[in-house]
Protein backbone atom coordinates (compact mmCIF):
# COMPACT_ATOMS: atom_id res chain seq x y z
CA UNK A 1 0.00 0.00 0.00
CA UNK A 2 2.57 2.29 0.87
CA UNK A 3 4.82 2.05 -2.55
CA UNK A 4 2.01 2.02 -4.03
CA UNK A 5 1.02 5.92 -2.24
CA UNK A 6 4.38 6.93 -3.35
CA UNK A 7 4.00 5.85 -6.87
CA UNK A 8 0.82 7.34 -7.50
CA UNK A 9 2.79 10.47 -5.73
CA UNK A 10 5.46 10.04 -8.23
CA UNK A 11 3.17 10.57 -11.25
CA UNK A 12 0.73 12.98 -9.65
CA UNK A 13 3.96 15.14 -8.98
CA UNK A 14 5.40 14.73 -12.42
CA UNK A 15 1.93 15.25 -14.03
CA UNK A 16 1.71 18.83 -11.97
CA UNK A 17 5.47 19.38 -13.55
CA UNK A 18 4.13 18.91 -17.32
CA UNK A 19 0.81 20.58 -17.24
CA UNK A 20 2.84 23.78 -15.79
CA UNK A 21 5.32 23.45 -18.43
CA UNK A 22 2.96 23.26 -20.57
CA UNK A 23 1.06 26.37 -19.43
CA UNK A 24 3.84 28.63 -19.53
CA UNK A 25 4.54 27.76 -23.00
CA UNK A 26 1.31 28.51 -23.45
CA UNK A 27 1.37 31.35 -22.72
CA UNK A 28 4.91 32.42 -23.55
CA UNK A 29 4.38 31.49 -27.43
CA UNK A 30 1.07 33.00 -27.43
CA UNK A 31 0.78 36.45 -29.13
CA UNK A 32 -2.48 38.34 -30.11
CA UNK A 33 -1.38 41.13 -32.23
CA UNK A 34 -3.42 44.39 -33.26
CA UNK A 35 -2.92 43.95 -37.73
CA UNK A 36 -4.09 46.56 -39.90
CA UNK A 37 -6.02 45.03 -42.94
CA UNK A 38 -7.69 48.24 -44.36
CA UNK A 39 -11.40 49.04 -43.57
CA UNK A 40 -13.01 48.15 -46.98
CA UNK A 41 -11.18 44.98 -46.54
CA UNK A 42 -12.59 44.23 -42.77
CA UNK A 43 -15.79 45.06 -44.17
CA UNK A 44 -15.70 43.07 -46.78
CA UNK A 45 -14.37 39.59 -45.26
CA UNK A 46 -16.56 40.03 -41.89
CA UNK A 47 -19.34 42.93 -42.26
CA UNK A 48 -17.31 44.76 -39.69
CA UNK A 49 -16.20 48.43 -39.47
CA UNK A 50 -13.21 49.41 -38.70
CA UNK A 51 -9.35 48.94 -40.02
CA UNK A 52 -7.77 46.63 -37.78
CA UNK A 53 -8.39 42.87 -36.40
CA UNK A 54 -7.42 41.20 -33.30
CA UNK A 55 -5.54 38.09 -34.09
CA UNK A 56 -3.21 35.39 -32.83
CA UNK A 57 0.35 35.24 -34.53
CA UNK A 58 1.45 31.85 -35.82
CA UNK A 59 2.90 29.10 -34.17
CA UNK A 60 -0.96 29.11 -32.77
CA UNK A 61 -2.40 25.51 -31.61
CA UNK A 62 -5.63 26.47 -30.29
CA UNK A 63 -6.22 28.14 -34.25
CA UNK A 64 -4.73 25.05 -35.66
CA UNK A 65 -7.87 23.23 -33.64
CA UNK A 66 -10.02 25.66 -35.54
CA UNK A 67 -8.62 25.22 -39.02
CA UNK A 68 -9.07 21.41 -38.48
CA UNK A 69 -12.91 21.64 -37.76
CA UNK A 70 -12.82 24.43 -41.11
CA UNK A 71 -11.15 21.43 -43.58
CA UNK A 72 -13.16 18.81 -41.86
CA UNK A 73 -16.62 21.21 -43.32
CA UNK A 74 -15.50 21.65 -46.14
CA UNK A 75 -14.64 17.80 -46.82
CA UNK A 76 -18.56 17.58 -46.00
CA UNK A 77 -19.54 20.44 -47.95
CA UNK A 78 -17.52 18.92 -51.34
CA UNK A 79 -19.05 15.57 -50.70
CA UNK A 80 -22.18 17.16 -50.53
CA UNK A 81 -21.92 19.57 -53.63
CA UNK A 82 -22.19 18.31 -57.59
CA UNK A 83 -19.33 20.48 -58.45
CA UNK A 84 -16.57 22.74 -57.03
CA UNK A 85 -14.49 25.48 -58.94
CA UNK A 86 -11.43 26.92 -57.62
CA UNK A 87 -11.31 30.70 -58.73
CA UNK A 88 -7.85 33.21 -58.29
CA UNK A 89 -8.33 37.16 -58.06
CA UNK A 90 -6.31 39.83 -56.48
CA UNK A 91 -9.37 41.71 -55.32
CA UNK A 92 -11.91 41.28 -52.73
CA UNK A 93 -14.27 38.78 -53.35
CA UNK A 94 -18.24 39.62 -53.30
CA UNK A 95 -19.80 37.57 -55.20
CA UNK A 96 -21.86 34.73 -53.04
CA UNK A 97 -25.30 34.15 -54.10
CA UNK A 98 -27.73 31.53 -53.34
CA UNK A 99 -28.51 31.04 -56.47
CA UNK A 100 -27.46 31.44 -60.14
CA UNK A 101 -29.78 31.86 -62.98
CA UNK A 102 -29.08 30.91 -66.81
CA UNK A 103 -31.75 31.41 -69.39
CA UNK A 104 -31.48 27.83 -71.32
CA UNK A 105 -34.01 27.12 -68.34
CA UNK A 106 -36.46 29.61 -69.35
CA UNK A 107 -39.33 27.43 -71.07
CA UNK A 108 -39.31 28.53 -74.54
CA UNK A 109 -35.55 28.66 -74.76
CA UNK A 110 -33.57 26.64 -77.05
CA UNK A 111 -30.20 28.17 -75.85
CA UNK A 112 -27.85 25.01 -75.04
CA UNK A 113 -27.33 23.96 -71.21
CA UNK A 114 -23.94 25.39 -69.75
CA UNK A 115 -20.97 23.52 -69.98
CA UNK A 116 -19.53 23.66 -66.68
CA UNK A 117 -16.36 21.27 -67.39
CA UNK A 118 -13.61 23.45 -66.43
CA UNK A 119 -13.21 26.05 -63.12
CA UNK A 120 -12.38 28.51 -66.51
CA UNK A 121 -16.11 27.67 -68.19
CA UNK A 122 -17.20 28.34 -64.49
CA UNK A 123 -15.91 31.76 -64.77
CA UNK A 124 -17.04 32.24 -68.26
CA UNK A 125 -21.03 31.53 -66.89
CA UNK A 126 -20.70 33.30 -63.76
CA UNK A 127 -19.39 36.86 -65.97
CA UNK A 128 -23.35 36.12 -67.46
CA UNK A 129 -24.96 35.61 -64.41
CA UNK A 130 -23.06 38.12 -62.27
CA UNK A 131 -21.69 40.40 -64.46
CA UNK A 132 -19.73 42.15 -61.65
CA UNK A 133 -17.28 38.89 -61.10
CA UNK A 134 -15.69 39.88 -64.31
CA UNK A 135 -13.75 42.33 -62.54
CA UNK A 136 -12.74 40.02 -59.50
CA UNK A 137 -11.98 37.07 -62.00
CA UNK A 138 -10.18 38.29 -64.66
CA UNK A 139 -8.09 36.31 -66.27
CA UNK A 140 -8.06 32.59 -67.18
CA UNK A 141 -7.63 29.63 -65.03
CA UNK A 142 -6.82 26.08 -66.37
CA UNK A 143 -4.34 24.49 -63.67
CA UNK A 144 -1.94 26.77 -61.76
CA UNK A 145 -3.09 30.65 -60.53
CA UNK A 146 -0.90 33.30 -61.72
CA UNK A 147 1.69 34.27 -59.63
CA UNK A 148 -0.16 37.93 -59.11
CA UNK A 149 -3.79 36.20 -58.49
CA UNK A 150 -2.60 34.98 -55.18
CA UNK A 151 -6.18 34.93 -53.36
CA UNK A 152 -8.96 31.63 -54.11
CA UNK A 153 -12.51 31.29 -54.26
CA UNK A 154 -13.90 28.36 -54.26
CA UNK A 155 -17.37 27.82 -55.71
CA UNK A 156 -19.52 24.57 -54.45
CA UNK A 157 -22.62 23.83 -56.28
CA UNK A 158 -25.28 21.38 -55.53
CA UNK A 159 -27.33 19.64 -57.79
CA UNK A 160 -30.30 21.84 -60.17
CA UNK A 161 -33.51 21.64 -58.06
CA UNK A 162 -35.11 24.63 -60.12
CA UNK A 163 -34.99 24.90 -63.44
CA UNK A 164 -32.57 27.51 -64.78
CA UNK A 165 -31.31 28.29 -61.68
CA UNK A 166 -28.05 26.73 -60.17
CA UNK A 167 -27.82 26.54 -56.58
CA UNK A 168 -24.58 27.18 -54.76
CA UNK A 169 -24.28 25.22 -51.54
CA UNK A 170 -21.25 27.53 -49.84
CA UNK A 171 -18.80 29.99 -51.15
CA UNK A 172 -14.83 29.65 -49.73
CA UNK A 173 -12.15 32.05 -49.97
CA UNK A 174 -8.81 31.92 -48.73
CA UNK A 175 -7.06 35.15 -48.28
CA UNK A 176 -3.85 36.39 -47.46
CA UNK A 177 -3.58 40.17 -47.55
CA UNK A 178 0.04 41.70 -47.15
CA UNK A 179 0.17 44.42 -44.27
CA UNK A 180 2.33 46.40 -43.01
CA UNK A 181 1.53 47.20 -39.75
CA UNK A 182 3.26 45.20 -38.87
CA UNK A 183 5.13 43.45 -41.16
CA UNK A 184 3.74 40.26 -42.37
CA UNK A 185 0.43 38.47 -43.76
CA UNK A 186 -2.81 38.25 -42.59
CA UNK A 187 -4.59 34.90 -43.32
CA UNK A 188 -7.97 34.52 -43.25
CA UNK A 189 -9.93 31.09 -44.63
CA UNK A 190 -13.51 32.08 -44.40
CA UNK A 191 -16.86 29.98 -45.59
CA UNK A 192 -20.27 31.88 -46.71
CA UNK A 193 -24.00 30.72 -47.51
CA UNK A 194 -25.80 32.64 -49.50
CA UNK A 195 -23.79 36.06 -48.61
CA UNK A 196 -23.45 34.80 -44.73
CA UNK A 197 -20.28 34.15 -43.13
CA UNK A 198 -20.94 31.11 -41.22
CA UNK A 199 -17.32 29.99 -40.14
CA UNK A 200 -13.73 31.45 -40.37
CA UNK A 201 -10.34 31.17 -39.03
CA UNK A 202 -7.44 33.28 -39.28
CA UNK A 203 -3.85 34.23 -38.03
CA UNK A 204 -1.10 36.48 -38.77
CA UNK A 205 2.45 35.29 -40.41
CA UNK A 206 5.22 37.47 -39.08
CA UNK A 207 7.64 37.92 -42.29
CA UNK A 208 10.69 36.22 -43.07
CA UNK A 209 12.74 34.65 -45.35
CA UNK A 210 10.38 32.00 -46.48
CA UNK A 211 8.66 31.71 -50.00
CA UNK A 212 5.28 32.85 -50.55
CA UNK A 213 2.33 31.06 -49.48
CA UNK A 214 1.05 29.80 -53.14
CA UNK A 215 -0.71 28.67 -55.27
CA UNK A 216 -3.32 28.27 -52.95
CA UNK A 217 -4.54 25.33 -55.57
CA UNK A 218 -3.74 23.65 -58.41
CA UNK A 219 -6.16 22.04 -60.84
CA UNK A 220 -5.61 18.39 -62.58
CA UNK A 221 -7.37 17.48 -65.84
CA UNK A 222 -8.62 13.63 -66.89
CA UNK A 223 -5.90 11.93 -68.85
CA UNK A 224 -7.82 11.32 -71.45
CA UNK A 225 -7.56 15.01 -72.60
CA UNK A 226 -4.13 14.20 -73.15
CA UNK A 227 -5.13 13.35 -76.10
CA UNK A 228 -4.81 16.45 -77.67
CA UNK A 229 -1.33 18.15 -76.92
CA UNK A 230 -1.12 21.62 -76.03
CA UNK A 231 1.73 22.17 -74.36
CA UNK A 232 4.22 21.19 -71.44
CA UNK A 233 2.53 23.26 -69.13
CA UNK A 234 -0.93 22.28 -69.91
CA UNK A 235 -0.72 18.55 -70.70
CA UNK A 236 1.83 17.69 -67.16
CA UNK A 237 -1.83 18.11 -65.40
CA UNK A 238 -3.77 15.43 -67.12
CA UNK A 239 -3.38 12.72 -65.47
CA UNK A 240 -6.73 12.30 -63.35
CA UNK A 241 -7.53 8.32 -64.10
CA UNK A 242 -11.07 9.58 -62.94
CA UNK A 243 -12.83 12.76 -62.25
CA UNK A 244 -10.83 16.13 -62.64
CA UNK A 245 -9.82 17.30 -58.84
CA UNK A 246 -7.99 20.20 -56.99
CA UNK A 247 -5.53 19.85 -54.29
CA UNK A 248 -6.15 23.23 -52.27
CA UNK A 249 -3.63 24.37 -49.55
CA UNK A 250 -5.42 25.58 -46.24
CA UNK A 251 -3.43 27.98 -43.84
CA UNK A 252 -1.83 26.50 -41.55
CA UNK A 253 -1.83 28.38 -37.75
CA UNK A 254 0.66 25.94 -36.08
CA UNK A 255 3.19 27.03 -38.76
CA UNK A 256 4.51 30.38 -40.09
CA UNK A 257 5.47 29.53 -43.74
CA UNK A 258 7.57 32.92 -43.92
CA UNK A 259 10.05 31.92 -41.49
CA UNK A 260 10.70 28.46 -42.91
CA UNK A 261 13.94 28.26 -45.21
CA UNK A 262 13.15 29.11 -49.20
CA UNK A 263 12.63 25.97 -51.11
CA UNK A 264 15.36 24.45 -53.38
CA UNK A 265 13.66 23.58 -56.58
CA UNK A 266 14.29 19.52 -57.54
CA UNK A 267 11.63 18.58 -59.65
CA UNK A 268 11.95 19.15 -63.58
CA UNK A 269 10.22 21.40 -65.53
CA UNK A 270 7.63 18.50 -67.04
CA UNK A 271 6.85 17.78 -63.33
CA UNK A 272 3.54 19.10 -62.65
CA UNK A 273 5.36 19.11 -58.85
CA UNK A 274 7.21 21.55 -60.03
CA UNK A 275 4.76 24.46 -59.21
CA UNK A 276 4.01 23.56 -55.97
CA UNK A 277 6.73 21.56 -54.47
CA UNK A 278 7.75 24.74 -51.97
CA UNK A 279 4.72 24.10 -50.47
CA UNK A 280 6.14 21.12 -48.86
CA UNK A 281 6.02 21.52 -44.71
CA UNK A 282 4.26 25.03 -45.01
CA UNK A 283 1.20 23.55 -43.77
CA UNK A 284 -0.72 20.13 -42.68
CA UNK A 285 -3.88 21.08 -43.67
CA UNK A 286 -3.77 20.00 -47.80
CA UNK A 287 -7.22 18.98 -48.96
CA UNK A 288 -8.03 17.04 -52.22
CA UNK A 289 -11.41 17.90 -53.60
CA UNK A 290 -13.02 16.55 -57.08
CA UNK A 291 -14.51 18.58 -59.30
CA UNK A 292 -17.72 16.63 -59.74
CA UNK A 293 -18.09 14.94 -56.30
CA UNK A 294 -21.58 13.65 -56.91
CA UNK A 295 -20.67 12.35 -60.08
Amino acid sequence: MLIAISLSAVFLGAAALVFSSISANSKRLTRILTVSIGSNTKQNFYGQSGSTVRVYSAPNFGKAAFAQTFRDLMLEDASNASAVYCLPRTLDNSIRPEFLRYEAGDDGVELPRPRLDTSNSFRSFLAISEPTSAGIYDRTIRNVPPTDRPQATIYMLTPETETGYVRVLAVYEIDLVATTSPVGHYASVRRYKNNSLTHYYDVFYEAGPGDAFAPLFVTFERESRAAVNEGQSIDRFKIAEGNPFHLIWLPDPAINPYKEAAWTPVDPAGSPRSTYEHMAGKTSFLVAIPMFPSI
